[in-house]
């Protein structure tokens, strides 16, 4: 589960207006960083970081060293 329980990442908000502020079904109009104890974790509001690409490798015949 997530360490940060702010709304942006809550089932019971929902984003409005603008990237900062969130409707809560509880508490009404907050930032998207409040936190209250009714927080529920919706995992398809999280995303996740970028997974760093693999590295070029370089072919090597071994048979030829």
């Amino acid at each position: 589960m997530m360490d940060e329980k702010i709304c942006a990442f809550c089932e019971l908000a929902c984003p409005i207006y603008d990237a900062d502020t969130m409707l809560c079904q509880k508490k009404g109009v907050v930032s998207k960083a409040y936190t209250c104890k009714k927080f529920s974790y919706d995992p398809l509001k999280h995303t996740p970081p970028r997974i760093m690409p693999a590295p070029e490798l370089e072919y090597v015949d071994i048979d030829t060293i």
